[in-house]
Protein backbone atom coordinates (compact mmCIF):
# COMPACT_ATOMS: atom_id res chain seq x y z
CA UNK A 1 0.00 0.00 0.00
CA UNK A 2 1.40 3.08 -1.31
CA UNK A 3 1.44 6.64 1.56
CA UNK A 4 -0.92 7.59 -1.74
CA UNK A 5 -3.28 4.50 -1.01
CA UNK A 6 -3.12 5.80 2.63
CA UNK A 7 -5.97 8.02 3.12
CA UNK A 8 -5.18 10.74 6.01
CA UNK A 9 -7.39 10.24 8.65
CA UNK A 10 -9.09 12.97 10.00
CA UNK A 11 -7.99 14.33 13.59
CA UNK A 12 -10.28 12.81 16.41
CA UNK A 13 -12.56 15.80 16.78
CA UNK A 14 -14.81 16.42 20.18
CA UNK A 15 -18.11 16.94 19.45
CA UNK A 16 -19.47 20.36 18.69
CA UNK A 17 -20.31 22.14 21.64
CA UNK A 18 -24.19 22.11 22.17
CA UNK A 19 -24.92 25.82 21.34
CA UNK A 20 -25.88 27.47 24.55
CA UNK A 21 -29.58 27.44 24.07
CA UNK A 22 -30.68 29.68 27.28
CA UNK A 23 -30.56 33.22 27.02
CA UNK A 24 -26.96 35.06 28.53
CA UNK A 25 -26.58 35.73 32.03
CA UNK A 26 -28.94 38.22 33.23
CA UNK A 27 -31.57 36.75 31.39
CA UNK A 28 -31.08 33.56 33.36
CA UNK A 29 -32.29 34.73 36.08
CA UNK A 30 -36.00 33.65 36.74
CA UNK A 31 -36.26 36.48 39.70
CA UNK A 32 -33.57 39.17 40.07
CA UNK A 33 -31.49 39.18 42.93
CA UNK A 34 -32.55 42.48 44.68
CA UNK A 35 -36.50 41.33 44.33
CA UNK A 36 -35.40 37.95 45.92
CA UNK A 37 -33.83 39.83 48.98
CA UNK A 38 -36.90 42.22 49.36
CA UNK A 39 -39.17 39.15 49.30
CA UNK A 40 -37.02 37.40 52.03
CA UNK A 41 -37.07 40.49 53.80
CA UNK A 42 -40.70 40.79 53.75
CA UNK A 43 -41.99 37.45 54.59
CA UNK A 44 -39.41 37.76 57.64
CA UNK A 45 -40.96 40.57 58.75
CA UNK A 46 -44.36 38.59 57.95
CA UNK A 47 -43.66 36.17 60.29
CA UNK A 48 -41.96 38.10 63.03
CA UNK A 49 -46.11 39.93 63.17
CA UNK A 50 -47.30 36.29 62.75
CA UNK A 51 -45.43 35.24 65.67
CA UNK A 52 -46.19 38.57 67.36
CA UNK A 53 -49.79 37.21 67.14
CA UNK A 54 -49.59 34.24 68.13
CA UNK A 55 -48.08 35.15 71.12
CA UNK A 56 -49.67 37.99 72.02
CA UNK A 57 -52.75 37.61 71.42
CA UNK A 58 -53.79 33.61 69.89
CA UNK A 59 -51.32 32.35 72.32
CA UNK A 60 -52.79 34.05 75.54
CA UNK A 61 -54.24 31.41 78.04
CA UNK A 62 -57.24 34.49 78.55
CA UNK A 63 -58.36 37.70 77.32
CA UNK A 64 -57.80 41.16 79.13
CA UNK A 65 -60.41 41.43 81.62
CA UNK A 66 -61.95 45.16 82.31
CA UNK A 67 -60.43 44.76 85.49
CA UNK A 68 -57.24 44.34 84.22
CA UNK A 69 -57.36 46.96 81.41
CA UNK A 70 -58.37 49.20 84.27
CA UNK A 71 -55.51 48.50 86.58
CA UNK A 72 -52.83 49.37 83.79
CA UNK A 73 -54.58 52.56 83.01
CA UNK A 74 -54.23 53.43 86.43
CA UNK A 75 -50.49 52.19 86.65
CA UNK A 76 -49.63 54.02 83.79
CA UNK A 77 -51.18 56.99 85.33
CA UNK A 78 -49.40 56.85 88.60
CA UNK A 79 -46.08 56.34 87.09
CA UNK A 80 -46.48 59.05 85.00
CA UNK A 81 -47.94 61.28 88.22
CA UNK A 82 -46.66 59.28 91.18
CA UNK A 83 -47.18 62.09 93.43
CA UNK A 84 -50.99 63.02 92.31
CA UNK A 85 -52.52 60.85 95.74
CA UNK A 86 -56.11 60.61 93.71
CA UNK A 87 -54.40 58.57 90.98
CA UNK A 88 -52.90 56.34 93.71
CA UNK A 89 -56.11 56.01 95.09
CA UNK A 90 -57.81 54.76 91.88
CA UNK A 91 -54.94 52.40 91.93
CA UNK A 92 -55.91 51.17 94.78
CA UNK A 93 -59.96 51.14 93.41
CA UNK A 94 -58.66 49.48 90.75
CA UNK A 95 -56.96 46.31 92.72
CA UNK A 96 -59.71 46.19 95.24
CA UNK A 97 -62.27 45.41 92.15
CA UNK A 98 -59.66 43.14 90.52
CA UNK A 99 -60.01 41.01 93.84
CA UNK A 100 -56.06 41.62 94.22
CA UNK A 101 -56.64 43.01 98.02
CA UNK A 102 -52.78 42.93 98.74
CA UNK A 103 -51.86 45.39 96.43
CA UNK A 104 -54.97 47.44 96.90
CA UNK A 105 -54.25 48.17 100.62
CA UNK A 106 -50.33 48.73 99.53
CA UNK A 107 -51.85 51.60 97.52
CA UNK A 108 -54.40 52.69 100.16
CA UNK A 109 -51.20 52.88 102.50
CA UNK A 110 -49.39 54.90 100.24
CA UNK A 111 -52.61 57.49 100.49
CA UNK A 112 -52.68 57.49 104.16
CA UNK A 113 -49.27 57.86 104.56
CA UNK A 114 -49.54 61.18 102.87
CA UNK A 115 -52.62 62.41 103.45
CA UNK A 116 -53.74 60.50 106.61
CA UNK A 117 -57.31 62.17 106.53
CA UNK A 118 -58.28 60.72 103.76
CA UNK A 119 -61.48 59.34 104.17
CA UNK A 120 -61.85 57.11 100.92
CA UNK A 121 -58.51 55.35 101.58
CA UNK A 122 -59.15 54.63 104.96
CA UNK A 123 -63.04 52.96 104.35
CA UNK A 124 -62.14 50.93 101.52
CA UNK A 125 -59.08 49.79 103.69
CA UNK A 126 -61.24 48.80 106.52
CA UNK A 127 -63.56 47.09 103.78
CA UNK A 128 -61.01 44.96 102.57
CA UNK A 129 -59.71 43.81 106.66
CA UNK A 130 -63.46 43.05 107.28
CA UNK A 131 -63.55 41.04 104.03
CA UNK A 132 -60.32 38.98 105.23
CA UNK A 133 -61.69 38.61 108.71
CA UNK A 134 -59.10 41.14 110.24
CA UNK A 135 -61.86 42.79 112.72
CA UNK A 136 -59.63 44.45 114.87
CA UNK A 137 -57.66 46.36 111.88
CA UNK A 138 -61.29 47.00 110.27
CA UNK A 139 -62.86 48.35 113.02
CA UNK A 140 -59.69 50.81 113.51
CA UNK A 141 -60.19 51.89 110.10
CA UNK A 142 -63.64 52.65 110.04
CA UNK A 143 -63.22 54.66 113.55
CA UNK A 144 -60.31 56.47 111.77
CA UNK A 145 -63.01 57.63 108.89
CA UNK A 146 -66.09 58.31 111.96
CA UNK A 147 -63.66 60.74 113.95
CA UNK A 148 -62.93 62.42 110.53
CA UNK A 149 -66.35 62.54 109.19
CA UNK A 150 -68.85 61.18 112.37
CA UNK A 151 -71.58 61.45 109.44
CA UNK A 152 -69.81 59.37 106.96
CA UNK A 153 -72.63 57.09 106.34
CA UNK A 154 -70.86 54.19 104.55
CA UNK A 155 -68.57 54.02 107.17
CA UNK A 156 -71.44 54.40 109.79
CA UNK A 157 -73.34 51.56 108.11
CA UNK A 158 -70.45 49.22 107.75
CA UNK A 159 -69.81 49.08 111.21
CA UNK A 160 -73.39 49.75 112.75
CA UNK A 161 -74.01 46.05 110.76
CA UNK A 162 -70.63 45.02 112.14
CA UNK A 163 -71.70 45.61 115.74
CA UNK A 164 -75.26 44.15 115.22
CA UNK A 165 -73.61 40.95 113.86
CA UNK A 166 -71.62 40.37 116.85
CA UNK A 167 -74.44 41.27 119.04
CA UNK A 168 -72.39 44.56 120.62
CA UNK A 169 -75.56 46.99 120.23
CA UNK A 170 -74.05 49.85 122.67
CA UNK A 171 -71.19 49.90 120.12
CA UNK A 172 -73.74 50.23 117.49
CA UNK A 173 -75.19 53.49 118.59
CA UNK A 174 -72.08 55.30 119.33
CA UNK A 175 -71.10 54.18 115.63
CA UNK A 176 -74.50 55.38 113.99
CA UNK A 177 -76.14 57.88 116.06
CA UNK A 178 -74.24 61.02 114.38
CA UNK A 179 -74.27 60.12 110.87
CA UNK A 180 -78.22 58.71 111.37
CA UNK A 181 -79.18 62.06 113.27
CA UNK A 182 -77.45 63.58 110.22
CA UNK A 183 -79.08 61.43 107.33
CA UNK A 184 -82.46 61.35 107.95
CA UNK A 185 -83.59 59.68 105.24
CA UNK A 186 -80.82 57.01 105.15
CA UNK A 187 -83.05 53.80 105.78
CA UNK A 188 -80.36 51.53 106.60
CA UNK A 189 -79.31 53.96 109.51
CA UNK A 190 -82.32 54.30 110.73
CA UNK A 191 -82.92 50.47 110.45
CA UNK A 192 -79.73 49.94 112.88
CA UNK A 193 -80.74 52.03 115.14
CA UNK A 194 -83.95 50.71 115.40
CA UNK A 195 -82.05 47.41 116.38
CA UNK A 196 -79.75 48.64 118.57
CA UNK A 197 -82.56 50.46 120.94
CA UNK A 198 -84.55 47.19 120.59
CA UNK A 199 -82.08 45.42 121.90
CA UNK A 200 -81.00 47.58 124.32
CA UNK A 201 -84.31 48.18 126.35
CA UNK A 202 -85.73 51.11 124.57
CA UNK A 203 -88.58 49.67 121.86
CA UNK A 204 -90.36 53.18 121.41
CA UNK A 205 -87.62 54.60 120.41
CA UNK A 206 -87.00 51.29 118.15
CA UNK A 207 -90.67 51.38 117.12
CA UNK A 208 -89.91 55.20 115.87
CA UNK A 209 -86.79 54.49 114.04
CA UNK A 210 -88.02 51.74 112.47
CA UNK A 211 -91.17 53.50 111.24
CA UNK A 212 -88.95 56.66 110.35
CA UNK A 213 -86.53 53.77 108.16
CA UNK A 214 -90.24 52.76 106.52
CA UNK A 215 -91.05 56.27 105.78
CA UNK A 216 -88.03 56.82 103.42
CA UNK A 217 -88.06 52.99 101.97
CA UNK A 218 -91.83 51.89 102.58
CA UNK A 219 -90.47 48.20 100.80
CA UNK A 220 -87.91 47.17 103.39
CA UNK A 221 -88.81 44.18 105.04
CA UNK A 222 -86.20 44.40 108.12
CA UNK A 223 -87.73 47.66 109.27
CA UNK A 224 -91.60 45.64 109.02
CA UNK A 225 -90.07 42.54 110.87
CA UNK A 226 -88.73 44.95 113.39
CA UNK A 227 -91.93 46.20 114.31
CA UNK A 228 -93.90 42.57 114.40
CA UNK A 229 -90.93 42.11 117.23
CA UNK A 230 -92.37 44.80 118.96
CA UNK A 231 -95.83 43.71 118.44
CA UNK A 232 -96.68 46.90 116.77
CA UNK A 233 -98.66 47.12 113.72
CA UNK A 234 -96.48 48.76 110.36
Amino acid sequence: MTDKDIQELPEETQPPEAEDESPDAEERELVPVWLAALVLVLLLAVMGIGGYIVGGVVGRSAPETPEDFDIRRAQAEVEADPANVQKVLELGWAYQQAGQFEEAIAEYDIVIADSPQNTAALYNKGVILLAQGDEKDAEAAFWDVLEIEPAHVLAAKKLGQHYADKGEYRSLLVAVRPAAEANESAADLQYLMGVAYENTGHPDWAEARYRIALEYYPDMAEARDGLERLGVQP
